[in-house]
């Protein structure tokens, strides 16, 4: 390493001029505070590799980050299943005050205690198409056209009984709730499609209304 010349003052010299003599110095004394900051360090900077390297396993606040996300994750799926027995249970006991918030409105407890309390197409229609795919495998014309017919009777009796439910079933809920925009059409012909022994939830009301 080169080393710097520095001039030397004599005190007599007020004006440090042709008595000066030069002598060496290190570059250690001639450098600026950074330097002398590094000098002082005793050590040099680490790179980047060596830092995470060096780094404690687990130290990291991501590695906490992940560590929470993977249990907060596993606690939630823990909340959703027994949520979601709870209201399988609630399904099954018909009682209104433990059902999904869905299922809670008044407007499809209304509809759910009209269904339940009439006479549907829905469970006779499930017959006739057990009937018709029998039908359709007994090898004998006669059979398998009456199979038909009777289905397409089935599907004509099951659309007609739709579309009566329909309309009760949205005329008695518009006078218990007039501004209310839930759909109880479908709701409530997909429930008559099922046995009474089938649906969820469960009837709750006889077929005399009580």
């Amino acid at each position: 390493m080169a080393l710097l010349k520095k001039r030397k003052t004599d005190p007599a010299d007020p004006a440090g001029g042709a008595a000066a003599d030069l002598v060496e110095v290190g570059p250690a004394e001639a450098t600026t505070g950074n330097a002398r900051v590094t000098a002082g360090k005793g050590r040099p900077t680490p790179t980047r590799a060596q830092a995470r390297a060096a780094r404690p396993r687990g130290a990291t606040g991501a590695g906490r980050t992940r560590a929470t996300g993977k249990e907060g994750r596993r606690q939630q799926r823990s909340e959703r299943r027994e949520q979601s027995q709870q209201y399988r249970a609630a399904m099954l006991s018909g009682d209104i005050s433990r059902l999904p918030p869905r299922e809670r409105a008044p407007e499809r407890v209304i509809a759910r205690d009209f269904v339940d309390t009439r006479l549907n197409v829905g469970p006779v229609f499930l017959l006739i198409a057990a009937v018709y795919f029998v039908g359709g495998l007994v090898p004998n014309d006669y059979v398998r056209l009456s199979a038909t017919y009777l289905m397409l009777v089935g599907i004509v009796a099951v659309v007609v009984d739709s579309f009566v439910l329909g309309r009760q079933v949205t005329r008695l809920v518009a006078e218990k709730h007039p501004d209310s925009g839930v759909r109880v059409r479908a709701y409530s012909a997909q429930r008559a499609l099922l046995p009474r022994r089938w649906r969820m939830p469960r009837p709750r009301v006889s077929r005399s209304g009580r």
